[in-house]
């Protein structure tokens, strides 16, 4: 599909901007219900992080595409540093945090919040802080490209 640059720029901030929301949004909602939720809390917070994965998913895969059509074949060193962070947000998010939303929120349903959810969920929290410093030095960097007028390409 051929996207216009003005269409691929506007798609590419809405994108982008709503994935770090909603990775920011289930970093404070699970910190938060771990520090002071109950059972009942855990596992509603653990749900609608695992539904939260269908508005995240298609965001990023959003972000990516049209920030590749932006790219273009540009080899610029701000571009191919956005392009690794993605590619790392993207393997995290696939190899651990969706597994980990699954696992977490079944673990929840079932009331089993004991050491083996506990392992888990701290690997799921690094991990999401991994991806939201990503996502984050990619959002600093397309902010300070559009400020300074450059081209992506």
């Amino acid at each position: 599909m051929y996207m216009t640059r003005a269409v691929a720029l506007r798609v590419h901030l809405v994108a982008s901007s709503l994935a770090l929301v909603v990775v920011l949004a289930f970093q404070v909602v699970t910190i938060t219900v771990e520090l002071g939720g109950n059972h009942a809390a855990i596992a509603a917070a653990k749900r609608g992080i695992a539904l939260g994965l269908f508005v995240l998913l298609p965001a990023l895969a959003a972000a990516g595409a049209s920030g590749r059509t932006l790219a273009g074949r540009s080899r610029a060193p701000f571009v191919v540093r956005k392009t690794r962070r993605m590619i790392a947000v993207a393997s995290v998010g696939v190899l651990v945090l969706v597994p980990c939303a699954v696992v977490l929120d079944r673990l929840a349903a079932a009331g089993d919040l004991g050491g083996r959810f506990r392992v888990i969920q701290y690997v799921e929290v690094a991990a999401g802080l991994l991806n939201l410093t990503l996502l984050g030095l990619n959002f600093r960097d397309g902010r300070a490209v559009t400020r300074r007028g450059r081209k992506w390409s």
